[in-house]
């Protein structure tokens, strides 16, 4: 347990790009500034997760924006409002999650002269590894106004989950050595996510994808690499544990992902609101994203214990090392996939010892106190500096 310093009377203004970001990733976070006394104000779209952490704020605004938006009107109109908000509350410091919030309140903070900010970038989106013409020429125009959001001197702290972000903005000239940190992810549990299962694979083995349904997941080259298995009368389930996310523009069309789950070797879950049950029912969690912040789903399933697959991309090779904790194969590859795959079928002791390997590494390097300790020692660094 992190040992509460009470700071009284200092307002954090939080803002994120929804509610469900920070009951899913930070909720332990928030929980922890609260008890050290801190007033948060949350800025942020509501949705019906907003219930779940509306403790720990003393106020809210209902922040108009849309992910994945690229809507110019509908983006200034965020941006000024925004600005209404930074001016309301004149907060001590400003806590930006997520890429949109960090920019647009990375540029707002400085205007305005507040004197602490953090921006946490969770995750580069398309944004910034897209070859769209259209997205290409808007990072050329919007480049100072990057360079100006996350490149201040003094009291600003620009944190990414993994270390390849990080040089992406350093080698753009976006941020300096000097203001950014790695601090990988929001951490795990590992008392709630542990291996309460028997250490074998069930005898009907049932492999879990749990992300948001999208291209850029890797789903459809999973799906791809087991129905070659099926084929080669290989048993076994997928099963599917997320949603399609419609504002992210990679989702699957509603009649594509019908005729994947029509396989009746695939079952789709959902959503799901408890995970760590999920995760005892499964044998193998594959995650063959394209890219990743810091995954929380590899984070959990390895703090289970559970055999894991994942492709070589950051945020996930940045939790699972090759033939130790896990398998890691090139992104966007069916055939390295479905290899991995056959392995662990065909040596289920060794895809165990991986699983026990992967629960080592978190242990060591991943867990909630290790990561929130990090982030509050910021906090602390900004509260001593203006003594």
């Amino acid at each position: 347990m992190i040992k509460s310093k009470i700071i009284e009377n200092k307002n954090v203004l939080i803002v994120s790009n929804c509610t469900w970001y920070l009951y899913n990733f930070r909720d332990d976070l928030l929980n922890s500034l609260r008890k050290r006394g801190y007033n948060l104000i949350l800025l942020s779209p509501i949705d019906k997760y907003y219930k779940k952490i509306s403790k720990y704020f003393i106020n809210k605004e209902d922040l108009l924006l849309k992910r994945g938006s690229e809507n110019p009107i509908l983006e200034i109109l965020t941006i000024f409002h925004m600005l209404f908000v930074y001016i309301k509350y004149r907060p001590d410091i400003v806590h930006h999650f997520t890429i949109k919030p960090c920019f647009y309140g990375g540029v707002i903070a400085r205007l305005l002269g507040i004197k602490n900010t953090i921006n946490h970038i969770t995750g580069l989106g398309p944004s910034f590894y897209s070859n769209r013409l259209k997205i290409t020429i808007t990072n050329k125009l919007l480049h100072p106004f990057f360079k100006y959001s996350f490149n201040k001197k003094h009291n600003l702290i620009n944190i990414f989950h993994n270390h390849s972000d990080k040089l992406t903005f350093i080698n753009k000239g976006i941020a300096s050595k000097e203001n950014a940190r790695t601090i990988p992810g929001s951490g795990v549990n590992i008392e709630y996510f542990k291996n309460n299962h028997s250490g074998n694979f069930s005898k009907d083995i049932k492999i879990l994808f749990p992300a948001r349904i999208i291209k850029e997941k890797g789903i459809i080259e999973l799906v791809k690499a087991c129905k070659n298995l099926w084929e080669e009368n290989y048993n076994f389930t997928l099963n599917i544990a997320g949603e399609i996310d419609k504002q992210n523009k990679s989702h699957l069309k509603n009649e594509c992902f019908k005729n994947i789950i029509k396989n009746k070797n695939i079952i789709f879950l959902g959503k799901c609101e408890n995970m760590q049950k999920v995760y005892e029912e499964m044998d193998i969690v594959i995650l063959p994203s394209w890219r990743e912040g810091l995954s929380k789903s590899l984070l959990e399933a390895a703090a289970m214990e559970l055999p894991i697959i994942t492709t070589n991309v950051p945020g996930c090779k940045d939790i699972i090392t090759n033939k130790y904790s896990g398998l890691v194969v090139p992104a966007k590859n069916k055939e390295k996939l479905k290899l991995a795959i056959k392995s662990y079928l065909e040596n289920p002791k060794l895809a165990l010892k991986y699983g026990r390997n992967a629960r080592k590494t978190i242990s060591e390097k991943f867990t909630i106190q290790i990561i929130n300790k990090k982030i509050l020692s910021i906090y602390e660094k900004f509260h001593y500096q203006e003594k």
